[in-house]
């Protein structure tokens, strides 16, 4: 297979003779492509996209205007068209990888105002089954981090609450609600709040870092004072203390919780409550991933012929 082709890069600074409501207007009058996809990444800074949104339609956008070299306003559906296929047949670009670029281009054309990106198609993204870890594996990653009150607590609200990284970042001190033992996650995914119950031991690991933190005069209004490539950082170096073969990150313990609660019987709709999933069908995609429980069911409800 060859090399695949690379993206050109677009020409920056200002182009004679033409001015842009999608750009910045330079002495020249060229159309300004860095200027308009850091206005583009500071609209979704705005609206709290985190901080990885941020990054990656930063980069589609970049990549999308290096390779079009035309403003916003002069786009047609045939040039949106015509870079998907190059994506597929040049970059060789997979069907994830297309379905994340059309929806960075659609958030882009919207974002200033144009409906053109509307009618790209993206494509059916193959169905994955998350992976998730074992429960004596969740044992050895609390044990691998305990020594840390920090990251302890980090781990117990990612494996006994579910939240996602971005939300588990937002949290405020103000969030957490000893006396009804619940954890508030306010502006979650689709800017929807929620409430979480703050198990035990959860309450246990918060109470430690928390005591550890007024011991050190820290008056940080945030709770986990910490971005998401931290959080990454440590889930993973915490799987390898913890002897995890595998690639650990802080959603697979949100797969991991949610696996453990279907295969201990719990309730799908109380799961899908507790994750934030605006439909049930996205929560019944665990219904597959436990393959023991599948067994167990089985051999307990199989036709006897």
């Amino acid at each position: 297979m060859s090399s695949p082709s690379p993206i050109p890069r677009a020409p920056i600074g200002p182009r004679r003779g033409r001015s842009s409501a999608s750009g910045t207007d330079g002495p020249e009058g060229r159309f300004d492509a860095l200027a308009l996809v850091g206005r583009f990444q500071r609209m979704l800074q705005a609206q709290e996209r985190s901080p990885c949104t941020v990054k990656q339609y930063g980069h589609i956008a970049r990549t999308f205007l290096a390779f079009t070299q035309k403003p916003l306003e002069e786009v047609t559906l045939r040039d949106l068209e015509a870079y998907r296929e190059y994506l597929v047949l040049q970059r060789h670009y997979s069907k994830n990888s297309v379905y994340t670029t059309v929806r960075g281009l659609t958030c882009l054309f919207r974002s200033f105002g144009y409906a053109v990106a509307d009618q790209l198609e993206p494509p059916r993204r193959p169905e994955r089954l998350p992976r998730y870890l074992t429960e004596e594996e969740m044992r050895r990653l609390f044990e691998a981090v305990s020594g840390s009150p920090r990251d302890s607590a980090i781990v117990h609200v990612l494996g006994f609450a579910g939240l996602r990284v971005g939300e588990l970042c937002h949290l405020a001190l103000e969030d957490v609600e000893f006396e009804r033992n619940i954890l508030h996650v306010r502006s979650g995914k689709g800017d929807k709040d929620r409430e979480v119950v703050l198990e035990d031991r959860t309450r246990a690991a918060l109470d430690k870092y928390l005591t550890e933190r007024t011991l050190a005069g820290e008056s940080n209004p945030r709770l986990f004072p910490v971005g998401p490539v931290t959080v990454e950082r440590l889930v993973r170096k915490a799987a390898q203390v913890a002897g995890i073969p595998r690639r650990v990150t802080p959603h697979m313990l949100r797969h991991t919780l949610a696996t453990a609660l279907l295969s201990r019987g719990c309730d799908i709709r109380y799961i899908q409550k507790l994750l934030g999933h605006a439909s049930v069908a996205t929560t019944q995609i665990y219904t597959h991933v436990d393959t023991q429980a599948l067994r167990e069911a089985y051999q307990r409800a199989r036709p006897q012929y």
